[in-house]
Protein backbone atom coordinates (compact mmCIF):
# COMPACT_ATOMS: atom_id res chain seq x y z
CA UNK A 1 0.00 0.00 0.00
CA UNK A 2 3.01 2.55 0.68
CA UNK A 3 4.23 2.73 -3.11
CA UNK A 4 0.49 2.84 -4.22
CA UNK A 5 0.99 6.22 -1.89
CA UNK A 6 4.35 7.37 -3.64
CA UNK A 7 2.90 6.44 -7.38
CA UNK A 8 -0.26 8.00 -6.34
CA UNK A 9 2.15 11.24 -5.14
CA UNK A 10 4.18 10.96 -8.42
CA UNK A 11 0.81 11.13 -10.37
CA UNK A 12 -0.17 13.82 -8.35
CA UNK A 13 2.47 15.62 -9.65
CA UNK A 14 2.27 14.09 -13.49
CA UNK A 15 -1.71 15.06 -13.48
CA UNK A 16 -0.54 18.87 -13.60
CA UNK A 17 2.06 18.26 -16.08
CA UNK A 18 0.30 15.89 -18.46
CA UNK A 19 -0.29 17.55 -21.88
CA UNK A 20 -2.18 16.09 -25.35
CA UNK A 21 1.52 15.67 -26.52
CA UNK A 22 1.98 12.94 -24.58
CA UNK A 23 0.87 9.38 -25.86
CA UNK A 24 0.92 6.73 -22.90
CA UNK A 25 0.72 4.27 -25.89
CA UNK A 26 3.43 5.22 -27.89
CA UNK A 27 6.65 5.12 -25.25
CA UNK A 28 9.67 7.18 -26.13
CA UNK A 29 12.51 5.90 -28.44
CA UNK A 30 14.74 5.20 -25.38
CA UNK A 31 14.40 2.11 -24.30
CA UNK A 32 14.90 1.27 -20.69
CA UNK A 33 18.94 1.14 -20.77
CA UNK A 34 19.40 -1.88 -22.56
CA UNK A 35 22.46 -0.33 -24.33
CA UNK A 36 24.31 1.50 -20.97
CA UNK A 37 25.91 -0.86 -18.41
CA UNK A 38 26.26 0.01 -14.48
CA UNK A 39 29.24 1.47 -13.10
CA UNK A 40 30.51 -1.77 -10.96
CA UNK A 41 32.29 0.86 -8.58
CA UNK A 42 31.25 4.73 -7.98
CA UNK A 43 34.82 6.32 -7.57
CA UNK A 44 32.47 9.54 -8.50
CA UNK A 45 29.21 10.65 -7.47
CA UNK A 46 28.61 11.09 -11.13
CA UNK A 47 28.43 7.59 -11.25
CA UNK A 48 26.06 6.62 -8.49
CA UNK A 49 23.59 9.09 -10.15
CA UNK A 50 24.25 7.66 -14.08
CA UNK A 51 23.29 4.14 -12.03
CA UNK A 52 20.41 5.76 -10.19
CA UNK A 53 19.16 6.73 -13.88
CA UNK A 54 19.91 3.24 -14.98
CA UNK A 55 18.43 1.26 -12.82
CA UNK A 56 15.31 3.37 -13.16
CA UNK A 57 14.65 2.92 -16.41
CA UNK A 58 15.96 -0.65 -15.88
CA UNK A 59 13.52 -0.99 -13.23
CA UNK A 60 16.47 -2.86 -11.35
CA UNK A 61 15.43 -2.89 -7.42
CA UNK A 62 18.51 -4.63 -6.63
CA UNK A 63 21.19 -2.01 -8.62
CA UNK A 64 18.61 0.73 -7.38
CA UNK A 65 19.34 0.13 -3.81
CA UNK A 66 23.07 -0.07 -4.28
CA UNK A 67 22.84 3.78 -4.91
CA UNK A 68 22.32 4.83 -1.04
CA UNK A 69 23.75 4.77 1.84
CA UNK A 70 22.09 2.77 4.66
CA UNK A 71 21.28 6.25 6.48
CA UNK A 72 19.45 7.49 3.19
CA UNK A 73 16.83 10.30 3.37
CA UNK A 74 13.82 11.56 1.00
CA UNK A 75 12.28 14.74 1.56
CA UNK A 76 9.25 15.98 0.18
CA UNK A 77 7.38 18.74 -0.75
CA UNK A 78 5.51 20.75 1.99
CA UNK A 79 2.13 20.10 -0.09
CA UNK A 80 3.27 16.19 -0.22
CA UNK A 81 3.57 15.83 4.06
CA UNK A 82 1.54 12.90 4.83
CA UNK A 83 1.44 10.02 7.11
CA UNK A 84 3.79 7.50 4.82
CA UNK A 85 4.79 4.96 7.63
CA UNK A 86 1.58 4.58 9.44
CA UNK A 87 2.54 5.84 12.70
CA UNK A 88 -0.42 8.65 12.87
CA UNK A 89 2.22 11.60 11.89
CA UNK A 90 2.61 13.65 9.13
CA UNK A 91 6.21 12.80 7.52
CA UNK A 92 8.29 14.77 5.83
CA UNK A 93 10.68 12.41 4.78
CA UNK A 94 11.55 8.78 4.72
CA UNK A 95 14.35 6.54 5.08
CA UNK A 96 15.94 3.44 3.05
CA UNK A 97 13.39 0.89 4.22
CA UNK A 98 10.36 3.13 2.50
CA UNK A 99 12.20 3.39 -0.32
CA UNK A 100 12.58 -0.20 -1.00
CA UNK A 101 8.74 -1.08 -0.52
CA UNK A 102 7.67 1.79 -3.13
CA UNK A 103 10.38 1.01 -5.85
CA UNK A 104 9.83 -2.93 -4.93
CA UNK A 105 5.75 -2.23 -5.90
CA UNK A 106 6.87 0.37 -8.76
CA UNK A 107 9.40 -2.09 -10.46
CA UNK A 108 7.92 -5.44 -9.48
CA UNK A 109 4.48 -4.80 -8.33
CA UNK A 110 3.25 -5.68 -12.49
CA UNK A 111 1.10 -2.49 -13.12
CA UNK A 112 4.39 -0.37 -14.69
CA UNK A 113 5.28 -1.66 -17.81
CA UNK A 114 8.16 0.74 -18.65
CA UNK A 115 9.78 4.10 -16.89
CA UNK A 116 12.03 6.27 -18.93
CA UNK A 117 13.99 8.60 -16.57
CA UNK A 118 16.29 11.96 -18.25
CA UNK A 119 18.12 13.06 -15.14
CA UNK A 120 20.53 16.11 -16.44
CA UNK A 121 23.76 15.67 -14.00
CA UNK A 122 25.82 18.51 -13.64
CA UNK A 123 28.74 19.26 -11.88
CA UNK A 124 28.79 18.78 -8.52
CA UNK A 125 29.62 20.98 -6.14
CA UNK A 126 31.07 20.74 -2.57
CA UNK A 127 28.72 20.25 0.25
CA UNK A 128 30.40 19.77 3.34
CA UNK A 129 31.49 16.02 3.22
CA UNK A 130 29.92 15.51 0.07
CA UNK A 131 28.78 17.02 -3.19
CA UNK A 132 25.60 18.35 -4.20
CA UNK A 133 24.18 17.69 -7.07
CA UNK A 134 20.83 19.78 -8.62
CA UNK A 135 19.66 17.79 -11.35
CA UNK A 136 16.59 18.57 -13.48
CA UNK A 137 15.03 15.36 -14.42
CA UNK A 138 11.66 14.27 -16.55
CA UNK A 139 10.00 11.08 -15.72
CA UNK A 140 7.80 8.86 -17.71
CA UNK A 141 5.77 5.55 -16.15
CA UNK A 142 4.05 3.62 -18.94
CA UNK A 143 1.21 1.41 -16.88
CA UNK A 144 -1.31 -0.37 -19.50
CA UNK A 145 -3.25 2.07 -21.15
CA UNK A 146 -2.77 5.08 -19.23
CA UNK A 147 0.43 6.40 -17.84
CA UNK A 148 1.88 9.95 -15.90
CA UNK A 149 4.55 12.33 -16.26
CA UNK A 150 6.77 14.13 -13.62
CA UNK A 151 9.45 16.37 -14.25
CA UNK A 152 11.27 18.98 -12.08
CA UNK A 153 14.15 19.47 -9.76
CA UNK A 154 16.16 16.75 -7.55
CA UNK A 155 18.47 17.66 -5.32
CA UNK A 156 20.88 14.97 -4.16
CA UNK A 157 23.97 14.69 -2.01
CA UNK A 158 26.35 12.39 -2.15
CA UNK A 159 29.05 10.99 0.21
CA UNK A 160 31.71 8.55 0.34
CA UNK A 161 31.19 5.66 2.36
CA UNK A 162 34.29 5.48 5.03
CA UNK A 163 35.13 1.43 4.58
CA UNK A 164 34.95 1.33 0.79
CA UNK A 165 35.31 4.26 -0.66
CA UNK A 166 32.57 4.33 -3.20
CA UNK A 167 30.04 7.36 -3.44
CA UNK A 168 26.58 7.01 -2.69
CA UNK A 169 23.45 8.91 -2.11
CA UNK A 170 22.92 9.95 1.19
CA UNK A 171 19.49 12.60 0.79
CA UNK A 172 17.47 13.39 -2.30
CA UNK A 173 15.15 16.64 -2.02
CA UNK A 174 11.91 16.56 -4.04
CA UNK A 175 11.58 19.75 -6.05
CA UNK A 176 8.72 18.48 -8.70
CA UNK A 177 6.71 20.41 -10.69
CA UNK A 178 3.52 20.35 -9.85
Amino acid sequence: MLIARRTALLALAAAVLLTGCWNPFSPDEEEGGQDQVYHEFCDSAYKVLENLELAYKSMDLDHYLMCFRDDFEFFLLETDWADYDGDGEEDQSWGLDLEEQFHEELFEGGEVDQITLTLNIPQGVPYGDGKLFQCDFQLKVYMGESGFQASGQADFICKQDSTSGEWLIWQWYDYSDT
